[in-house]
């Protein structure tokens, strides 16, 4: 029976934020507490109270937390049908990325809301949730917009941040989510629980030292009312005997229990906190468990386990497990872990076999072994190298002990698990140095942006290797290698190291395609990208027949692609790369290919679809706390809004680039912040500030090929812009030397329009119309709009200045209304001035005041090429529910009834 009783406030913040669901706002309330402080009865209560909700309802557990999408596993359970519409193969693959089952959440969670129904998502004890569910939950919840959906989620103070920074974020400053913090009872509510209790009246120093004893914490309590009774208080007194732990209680509790009664309890605390009741009645001997059972229950030890499937009993609370656990002597404990070992099959046997086991054990390490690298290879990898840890313990040979806790280290390096590799390091350490472990290490450094070390434990790992017979180890160190010299702009070495990891991994073709992938990036910044597409020659020409294990590289391809001017080509490659994720296909990089694809349709003049794109790199990188994408990401989502004058949404993105660029110090990062500070200052005017957002990337001393991250054109610009002509040519001169030998139109089409522009503050008019004609030759090539009104603008400029009005007004006009047709507000601003100078007539805009939201505009592209809303919420990892709620309003402001309307009114200038 639940003796609930206070909480009146608690409930009315909980139904207050239920009102506001069923008004179509989501909410979260996170519902912090100590442990027995009354969390879960909280959430029963609540949802005891609202039958018409639909209810989802999950629960973490200590013994789950290394179990792969284990609290995903019953959030969709409990989804029914619905999780099952439009399922992706990637449902059924355990090393599925957490974006892909978020997506799958948020699809389920919208088709849950059919009617307006609301959705109530309850998960106790998130704290205790395995990493990979709690990353996909997040990812799903910070996409609900419109949704009927309410999220409970309880945990203790603290401890989030073990599940990564984005849950801490989250509860902190996203506008969705309340936090709700439990103290102990009061006075009053005490009172009322011992009268609930069937206790009696409490006298006031006797509720007054229980609450101190127990701070007022509802399990103790309550613990300690069942265990005096009525007869036990009168004889008290006032001097109640209130305990400091929870312990002597439940332990007098089981001693007061039959025999059949405590060896149930007994195993089922050997078994775990929650148990099939079978086992458990197995494990102590009894034929029919039921009594036994019963009288448990009624002592509040144990209950029913009705999240479960099939006949399950668990402890009421975890410290109650905890105590009882604790209790049995090591000589018991260990029989009954042989004894479960015995009942149970591998690998559920396995945690009994290491709990019984007393010193080395070469036959269990060696099953530990095989259990670890299947768990490993099926994406459960928090298991998997927990297994192999347990494996190098077991071993009795010093050679395997240290080759299988390389393997657990391995295993969670390679899959991005820094706090758990951070966790199994000091075991690593009591080893000897290796050139494996070097290697590890350097990886390790290289997750945890420690750049001060990386080289140094990279190379010393290469130089330690045995090429004959660990060949691997030497080509993943080159690669990561070569990956912090990319990251630093050291490409020459670069390049040299990842040649070095192509030859070393020959005979493994994964291993090889990394090492090809850094070798085409490095081509790629070294001015060589033919050669880069080149060496990726081996994929098919059609992204679509590119193999799911090459997904990688695809993505690479695209990059190339974008850097060599072959746009379309860019976007056919990344887009396929996009939509593999989408579905589940694993990446090294998930992020870098949304910020390609928003780079490459930025330059096509897309800028509604690159602006969509970059906010969702920017969402999944904090939702997966890839801190060192953060400038990289929110460099490139400053570009559309600092061009069309959004100068708070830019100035957020600028910010948040320059304090990762220095916070983690890449060259990448650096070169990012530089450039999208430098295009906000530019579009604003701020010449000054051009340069002083430039700074860092000069200061650099190291030259980046032109159309990556490009800052330079943007300081050439300022510095003519302020006069400074000799440090503009000089500026000017290096961008020329950096050219790659290739012809890369659009980025000598800039330098050209940069040397017409230079001339023209020298006084120099036939250079100047020297330049832009040969910046015009370039053009007819280049579908790049807001270059070439860029090119048209200035060309206007000059045309003014000598003389030709009639030539400046055309050049002025074709920039203005290709400016518009981008939504470039502050470079129209800026041609109507010229215009104005000319005493042209400067025609009205007649782009239509619609004001949609960045949301809207998203879903009216994604509607407007002929998908459909459940394709649309796919794409924008947004529920169907969003979708529908986003579209209403789009067709409210646009004034149209049909979907048929929406690309053409679309497709006018805004």
């Amino acid at each position: 029976m639940d003796h609930f009783v206070g909480r009146a406030g608690e409930l009315a913040i909980l139904d207050a934020e239920l009102q506001a669901v069923r008004a179509g706002r989501p909410r979260v309330v996170l519902v912090e507490g100590e442990a027995g402080i009354g969390k879960s009865s909280l959430l029963s209560r609540f949802v005891s109270a609202h039958r018409d909700v639909c209810l989802l309802r999950a629960s973490g557990d200590e013994a789950e937390i290394l179990l792969a999408w284990g609290l995903a596993d019953q959030l969709l359970a409990a989804a029914g049908p619905a999780a099952a519409t439009g399922t992706s193969p990637a449902w059924t693959q355990k090393d599925t990325d957490a974006m892909a089952i978020g997506g799958h959440m948020v699809a389920a969670l919208g088709d849950l809301q059919a009617g307006d129904r609301v959705v109530l998502v309850v998960i106790d004890d998130l704290h205790w949730s395995d990493r990979l569910s709690a990353q996909a939950l997040l990812f799903a919840l910070r996409r609900m917009q419109a949704d009927r959906v309410l999220a409970l989620v309880s945990a203790r103070p603290g401890e989030l941040s073990r599940l990564g920074e984005g849950w801490s974020r989250f509860a902190d400053g996203d506008h969705r989510v309340t936090r709700l913090r439990l103290a102990g009872l009061s006075a009053g509510e005490l009172a009322a629980m011992a009268d609930e209790l069937g206790v009696g009246e409490l006298s006031g120093r006797a509720v007054a030292q229980l609450l101190e004893h127990t701070g007022g914490n509802a399990l103790h309590c309550r613990a300690l009312l069942e265990e005096l009774g009525p007869g036990g208080l009168a004889r008290a007194g006032d001097d109640l005997p209130a305990p400091r732990a929870l312990a002597g209680v439940v332990l007098a509790r089981l001693k007061a229990l039959s025999s059949p009664a405590q060896g149930l309890v007994t195993a089922a605390a050997v078994l775990g906190r929650s148990c099939p009741l079978a086992t458990a009645a197995a494990l102590a001997g009894l034929g029919d468990p039921l009594a036994a059972l019963d009288e448990a229950a009624a002592t509040s030890l144990l209950m029913e386990d009705r999240t479960s499937s099939g006949a399950a009993i668990a402890f009421v609370h975890p410290l109650v497990h905890a105590a009882i656990r604790d209790d049995l002597g090591p000589a018991r404990r260990r029989r009954l872990h042989q004894a479960a070992a015995a009942l149970l099959s591998s690998p559920a046997a396995l945690t009994h076999r290491v709990a019984a086991a007393v010193g080395p054990d070469e036959v269990l390490a060696g099953d530990l072994e095989e259990a670890g690298r299947r768990a490993a290879s099926a994406g459960e990898v928090a298991q998997g190298a927990a297994w192999l840890a347990q494996a190098s313990a077991a071993s009795a040979d010093h050679v395997q002990q240290e080759r299988r806790l390389l393997d657990a280290l391995a295993a969670l390096v390679g899959s991005g698990d820094a706090a758990g590799a951070l966790a199994l390091w000091p075991q690593v350490t009591q080893f000897g140095a290796s050139a494996r472990r070097s290697a590890l290490q350097g990886h390790l450094d290289l997750l945890c942006a420690r750049g001060a070390v990386v080289e140094a434990h990279l190379l010393e790992a290469w130089q330690a290797h045995n090429p004959d017979t660990e060949p691997l180890v030497g080509a993943d160190a080159a690669i990561s290698l070569a990956s912090y010299l990319l990251s630093s702009r050291r490409v020459q070495e670069a390049l040299a190291w990842g040649e070095r990891a192509v030859a070393a991994s020959a005979g493994d073709q994964a291993t090889r395609l990394q090492a090809l992938i850094v070798v085409t990036l490095s081509l790629i910044l070294a001015g060589r990208g033919p050669e880069g597409l080149a060496r990726l020659g081996e994929l098919p020409a059609s992204a679509a027949e590119v193999p799911l294990a090459a997904t990688d590289g695809l993505i690479t391809r695209g990059m190339c692609r974008l850097f060599t001017d072959d746009l379309t080509g860019a976007i056919a490659d990344l887009s396929v790369g996009m939509a593999r994720q989408r579905a589940g296909v694993s990446s090294h990089d998930p992020g870098m290919g949304l910020v390609y694809l928003s780079d490459a349709e930025y330059r096509l003049g897309a800028w509604d679809d690159a602006l969509m794109h970059s906010a969702l790199a920017v969402s999944l990188a904090h939702d997966a706390d890839r801190t060192w994408d953060f400038a990289f990401v929110h460099g490139y989502a400053a570009l559309v809004p600092a061009a069309r004058g959004d100068w708070q949404l830019a100035g957020a993105h600028v910010e948040a680039s320059r304090a990762a660029a220095r916070a983690f110090g890449t060259g990448t990062g650096v070169t990012t912040a530089a450039m999208a500070g430098a295009e906000l200052a530019r579009a604003r005017g701020d010449l000054e500030q051009v340069l002083l957002a430039t700074a860092p990337a000069r200061a650099m001393g190291r030259p980046d090929v032109p159309g990556v991250a490009d800052w330079r054109p943007l300081e050439v610009e300022a510095l003519i812009g302020l006069g400074r002509l000799e440090d503009a040519g000089a500026a000017l001169a290096e961008l020329d030397a950096a050219m790659p030998a290739y012809v890369l139109a659009s980025a000598r089409l800039t330098a050209a329009r940069l040397h017409g522009n230079l001339a023209v503050r020298q006084g120099d008019q036939a250079e100047a119309e020297k330049s832009f004609a040969a910046a015009w030759q370039l053009a007819p090539g280049l579908a790049l709009p807001f270059q070439l009104a860029l090119l048209e603008r200035d060309d206007g400029r000059r045309l003014r200045r000598a003389g030709d009005r009639p030539g400046a007004v055309t050049r002025l006009r074709q920039a203005r209304d290709r400016l518009a047709t981008l939504g470039a507000r502050p470079y129209v601003a800026a041609c109507e001035r010229e215009l104005a100078q000319c005493g042209a007539e400067i025609r009205p805009e007649q782009a239509p005041a619609w004001n949609l939201t960045a949301s809207e505009l998203a879903v009216a592209r994604l509607v407007s090429t002929g998908r459909s809303n459940r394709e649309v919420a796919g794409e924008l990892y947004v529920s169907v529910k969003a979708v529908e709620f986003h579209l209403g309003h789009v067709f409210d402001k646009i004034g149209i009834r049909s979907r048929k309307d929406l690309a053409a009114r679309l497709a006018a200038p805004r």
